[in-house]
Order: structure tokens, then C-alpha cells, then sequence
């Protein structure tokens, strides 16, 4: 059987893999050249190569993209880890910061953005200055992401985190109200009905036209009117300050966002659910002994630790 498999690999360019697993990955053909560096002429030859070795289309065009056949199905597992193993197997066995040029790319929304990557950023400039670091939206396909390799790390609130991952606790929070300082509720009692009688502000990485605080409304017989959703933090502050709308945020954002807005915060009428108080860094085992990502990773954990404190 060795014999077998090094005659057949022997025959094959295994640059070939890595176009097999981008078309996979992209499920478009000039997306998955970008992705690894390769023309787009270059890229369509290759693949029609692989077809003549695989004796089988592997992609077929669809309304939505390159759709794999059954056989390229059974191949996208075996080839990804694989390449994976091959990846791990040449990166160097150490990793120096001073001297190490590379890219992380951070699934994460604005959260991370305004609590952490400014101490990030300032570690990074003065120890690793080669060091580059690009936050990509994930909402709702973070481990999607990093099975994809998409992305290095993920940070976010989570569910559930499947055993092929691994986490680190990063922040917990607590959610507050954020109100511009003339508006009615900045002031005196606000029970839960009468939060629930005003107009709201909802943020929404995904769109979603409701949240948590509409679930813990509907378990005491209440509802909301959601007069603006917005995608991130950063969109809120300025609509606030001008209108009436009230924001339900974490605490830290509140702390940030407050001050340069002249917006005022309030104790939340209700408790958000665990998993939306917790900031978690998440990453694929197959990353776990890799030096750069230890690295990183130690980074990311010891300047949320400085920040909870």
C-alpha cells in the first residue's frame, strides 16, 4: 500500500492540493486564486489538471458558486488535514516577536475593537512591530471560520464551543442602559415596564431584529419598540446623543462611549444571559502548539487580564 500511495503522489503536482482546498474553501474561482496568490488563468489550468488526475469534475458551477461533487466531498477532509499537518510540520520551532513577520486575522466585532486592540496595538508596536494584525467580522460563523482557516482566533460570546477548539476566558461584563443626560429616564425610578415602554436602540452584528433583552421582555409579558438596529458599538454613541433611544451595552463600551458623547448610563432593569456577559478567546487545537499562535494568544490573555484588573 506505501508503494501505491508514493507512486500515485509521484505523479501529481502537490501544489494542486492547495488549489483543490481554496476552490473549497471559497467555492468561487477567482476568490480562492486571491487567496492563495494565484492568477486567475493560472488558478482555472490547475483545476483542470486536478480533474484529469482525480478523473472527476470535483466542481461544478451553481447559482450560488463552484458546487463540490460527491468525490470532492470525501476528498476535502483528508486533503485539509493534510495541508494542515504540513503547515504545522515547517513553521519554524520558535517563534521571536522582534523579528517575526506575520499576519493574525481576529474574528471579532467592535467589542474587541474598542476594549482590547488599543493595548494590543501598543504591545505589538514596541515588541513586534512585524507583526500585523487584521479583525475580521464574524458574527455567527466564527467556528465556521476557524475550521476554514479563515481566521487564527476568534473572540466573542459563545454558546457552546465544540471539543475540537479551545478557549480562554477573556472579560466578564455586565450590562448597562446608555442615555443621552436629557432624556426622561436618565432620572428617578425605571422599573422593567417602563424600560419596556420606551424607544430602543438594538446592536445587532448580524441583523437580527431582536435580542436577549426582547426574550427576558417576553418572559414577563412585556415588549419593546426597537426604533433603529445598528451592526456595531461605534454606530451608537452619536444617535444617542440626539434622539431619546436607549441602548442596552456592556459596561466596558458604556465606560468608553459615554464620556465622549456627554451620555449618561444606567443600571440595567434586568440581567443579561452568561453567555452575552462573557468576552472568550477561541482557537482550533491543530493551532494549539504552534509557537506564533502561543504567543499571541498569551498576549491576547495577559492584556485582558490587565484590563479586568
Amino acid at each position: 500500500m506505501r508503494i501505491i500511495i508514493f507512486m500515485n503522489l509521484a505523479g501529481i503536482d502537490l501544489n494542486l492540493m492547495l488549489v483543490f482546498d481554496a476552490i473549497m474553501s471559497e467555492h468561487h474561482v477567482t476568490r480562492a486564486s486571491q487567496k492563495i496568490g494565484m492568477s486567475q488563468p493560472a488558478m482555472s489550468n490547475a483545476l483542470n489538471r486536478l480533474r484529469h488526475h482525480l478523473k472527476d469534475d470535483l466542481f461544478v458551477r451553481g447559482p450560488d458558486g463552484m458546487r463540490p461533487t460527491p468525490r470532492a466531498m470525501e476528498l476535502a477532509a483528508p486533503i485539509r488535514s493534510a495541508l494542515e499537518g504540513l503547515e504545522v510540520a515547517l513553521d519554524p520551532v520558535s517563534f521571536v516577536p522582534a523579528m517575526a513577520r506575520r499576519t493574525f486575522k481576529i474574528g471579532t466585532s467592535d467589542y474587541t475593537v474598542a476594549t482590547l486592540l488599543p493595548a494590543i496595538a501598543r504591545t505589538i508596536e514596541s515588541d513586534a512591530p512585524g507583526i500585523s494584525v487584521c479583525i475580521v467580522p464574524s458574527a455567527g460563523r466564527t467556528l465556521e471560520m476557524l475550521d476554514a482557516q479563515d481566521i487564527d482566533f476568534g473572540i466573542g460570546a459563545f454558546d457552546g464551543i465544540p471539543e475540537r477548539f479551545e478557549s480562554a476566558r477573556l472579560l466578564d461584563d455586565n450590562y448597562v442602559l446608555i442615555m443621552r443626560k436629557g432624556n426622561p429616564l436618565a432620572k428617578g425610578r425605571l422599573s422593567l415596564a417602563k424600560y419596556a415602554a420606551a424607544r430602543h436602540m438594538l446592536m445587532s452584528p448580524r441583523g437580527d431584529p431582536s435580542g436577549f433583552v426582547d426574550k427576558e421582555l417576553q418572559a414577563q409579558g412585556l415588549s419593546r419598540q426597537v426604533a433603529i438596529t445598528v451592526n456595531s458599538f461605534s454606530a451608537a454613541p452619536a444617535l444617542l446623543a440626539s434622539t431619546d433611544l436607549i441602548l442596552a451595552a456592556p459596561q466596558r463600551i458604556a465606560r468608553i462611549f459615554a464620556p465622549a458623547y456627554d451620555l449618561v448610563t444606567r443600571k440595567a432593569p434586568f440581567t443579561g444571559p452568561r453567555e452575552y456577559s462573557t468576552a472568550t478567546l477561541v482557537w482550533h487545537q491543530r493551532l494549539a502548539n504552534h509557537p506564533a499562535h502561543i504567543w499571541f494568544r498569551d498576549l491576547v490573555i495577559g492584556i485582558a487580564g490587565e484590563a479586568s484588573i
